[in-house]
């Protein structure tokens, strides 16, 4: 009898140090989603965040974090479209008919083999300083025709417009090299960057601009890649959105999608958890002159 009191003793002292424990696992600050800081720790409870995972099939950039936002800690978005849940909004505008739509948590722009240029814009999105970023791809329907270039850029709006100084945070042609940046001033001059990726067909990559009043910084996938100070670049104009797949004028198109995972706008309330430092953009003289 004396043996079964000691056995039942033991037991009970076991399972009071496994609760114990337990409690104060529970009570240790949970490890945040991938790149998380001790400020975002959660204290009392387990974090069951995780990230999304990417398809088997992603190529391109397929790794997290995916945005600048997340490594430069921008803060929460001032404006977001992330094209998830019902139809695309009404303030989506198209300069072709029926050229665009919500597809599988993407805004899709689609362009046939006779479609011409095709430039699509949001009416409800526009600062003269801020960060805009967006994750981006080229779909090739054919291999047949001469490719559309696709470009994600920004466009003066308002009285002041010109469309020679629009900042362009990507261009290029499926299966280029290098993806190009630009902004360009009159007369004349054309500040520039490229950078080399991987821009097949259905490549995702992310492409982002800070527009400060006294800077611009460039972003592709995370990585800041040139910050223009002079003052040519800083126009001081107020800037939308928009997303362009260009045709060549007389020629016959491959069918192709241009197709965006989300597109985001911040403010420049919350400064950059990391420097901005990078060299300044490529100047050169253009021989066609701009017009507004």
């Amino acid at each position: 009898m004396a043996a079964r009191e000691r056995t039942s003793a033991l037991l009970g002292g076991l399972l009071l140090a496994a609760a114990a424990l337990a409690g104060a696992a529970l009570s240790v600050p949970a490890a945040g989603p991938s790149g998380g800081s001790p400020g975002d720790t959660v204290t009392g409870t387990i974090d069951t965040r995780v990230e999304p995972a990417f398809a088997a099939s992603c190529i391109g950039y397929c790794q997290h974090p995916t945005n600048a936002a997340k490594v430069f800690r921008w803060g929460l978005e001032d404006w977001r479209q992330e094209f998830e849940t019902g139809s695309l909004s009404d303030h989506w505008h198209t300069s072709v008919d029926d050229a665009i739509g919500q597809q599988q948590g993407m805004l899709t722009i689609k362009a046939a083999s006779d479609s011409g240029t095709v430039r699509v814009w949001p009416d409800d999105q526009s600062a003269t300083t801020g960060r805009w970023e967006s994750r981006v791809r080229a779909f090739e329907k054919t291999t047949d025709g001469t490719p559309y270039r696709f470009t994600w850029e920004l466009v003066p709006v308002g009285a002041d417009a010109c469309q020679a100084l629009t900042i362009v945070l990507a261009s290029y042609v499926p299966g280029d090299e290098v993806a190009t940046g630009s902004v360009t001033t009159l007369p004349d001059h054309q500040f520039t960057f490229s950078r080399k990726r991987d821009l097949r067909s259905r490549a995702w990559h992310t492409y982002a601009v800070e527009v400060t009043p006294t800077r611009i910084s460039w972003f592709v996938d995370t990585k800041v890649m040139r910050t223009e100070r002079r003052p040519e670049v800083l126009s001081g104009l107020e800037y939308r959105p928009q997303f362009v797949m260009e045709a060549v004028d007389g020629s016959e198109m491959r069918e192709s999608w241009m197709q965006m995972d989300w597109v985001r706008y911040y403010t420049l309330k919350r400064p950059n958890a990391k420097p901005v430092k990078a060299p300044p953009m490529d100047l050169t003289t253009l021989t066609t002159l701009p017009t507004c």
